[in-house]
């Protein structure tokens, strides 16, 4: 009973720690928990639950006679056992909708506008990586003669991505035979992820053993074009303003690592990418990142889908010192809303 007691104490002063810390960026001293808890607790026992909590490495002493602040590891106990969400406002949902769901945007203006909305609601910065052509479902396809020797491809997806690539084809297709093959993959294709296409084609030509198999093999030498199905990832990013108003980036080179990081954008790609293949909210603190530009920093990434498939990811970004339940019920929301929209585009 008393070990669950003391275990309780540590909880409710960490977490008051955190807030604190949090909402001032001032390492927090015994007499504010003290003012916090009122009589609840003494302030002997405030300040002993504190040097547990200090050896615990949940906390830190930035420098002599100063408060204590949350440690990365402190802040990974809070994230994963104390955090409360923090549901949006009303003005807060309404600002995202209307950034998402203007008139007339197109897929990258809807990708701008979400990283936008990122900074704007959580004061750290938001980035939004485009939809996955591979992990994008087949919408619709057009095959044109350029001459007797180019064939020009433009494949739609549901997500609204539009794909232009022409192909060298030694044989020559005749109209009409671009129009048949047109046609076959529009029927067949429907609701395949890009990804699939060429296996499920290949499963399609094993089976066949009459004339068709000329034409589907002729179909399948027109998908077969390098780099049609593939596009480089694009990263929309907004907040570079919101993440320098924040008293941690006073320090020019922890400015100039985050900076970078953003110019660079090979490790947010690489992270987001992998955490895409995990579902839910995933929470990056500190040296839990594997690239040492942004190890100061905490990442909180969320994917988001289009027809019930994962095809992209959103992330926010900024000081481990965040407010980690605004910025997850913001991404969540964010999240929902984008497929949405990419839905109504597709």
């Amino acid at each position: 009973m008393k070990k669950v007691d003391i275990e309780s104490r540590q909880k409710s002063i960490l977490n008051a720690i955190v807030e604190s810390y949090v909402d001032t960026a001032t390492p927090v001293g015994s007499r504010v928990i003290a003012q916090r808890f009122r009589n609840a607790m003494s302030p002997a026992t405030i300040r002993n639950v504190m040097a547990d909590l200090e050896e615990m490495d949940l906390i830190m002493q930035p420098h002599t006679s100063a408060g204590r602040v949350p440690t990365d590891k402190g802040y990974r106990f809070y994230v994963d056992s104390l955090l409360e969400p923090k549901h949006l406002t009303r003005e807060e949902e309404s600002i995202i909708n209307k950034l998402i769901h203007q008139v007339g945007g197109d897929i990258e203006y809807v990708m701008q506008n979400a990283s936008k909305a990122i900074s704007l609601i959580t004061n750290v910065a938001g980035f939004v990586l485009t939809p996955r052509l591979k992990r994008s479902i087949f919408k619709h396809i057009e095959l044109f003669n350029i001459d007797d020797s180019r064939i020009l491809a433009v494949i739609l997806t549901t997500s609204g991505f539009v794909k232009n690539s022409i192909m060298e084809y030694e044989e020559h297709v005749t109209k009409h035979e671009l129009m048949r093959i047109t046609e076959f993959l529009n029927s067949e294709l429907e609701g395949i992820s890009l990804g699939e296409i060429k296996s499920y084609l290949t499963r399609k030509l094993l089976e066949e053993r009459d004339s068709f198999y000329t034409f589907l093999k002729r179909a399948m030498d027109i998908l077969a074009v390098p780099d049609l199905f593939r596009a480089d990832d694009h990263l929309y990013f907004d907040g570079a303003a919101c993440i320098m108003s924040h008293p941690e980036f006073a320090d020019i080179k922890r400015a100039r690592l985050f900076l970078r990081a953003c110019e660079d954008k090979k490790g947010l790609l690489s992270l987001l990418n992998q955490d895409m293949d995990r579902e839910g909210v995933k929470i990056h603190i500190g040296k839990e990142n594997v690239d040492s530009e942004v190890q100061d920093m905490s990442i909180v990434t969320c994917n988001y889908e289009v027809n019930n498939m994962t095809v992209g990811a959103i992330a926010a970004i900024g000081p481990t010192r965040m407010e980690y339940g605004k910025v997850i019920s913001v991404l969540k929301h964010i999240s929902s809303e984008l497929g949405k929209e990419l839905e109504g585009l597709g």
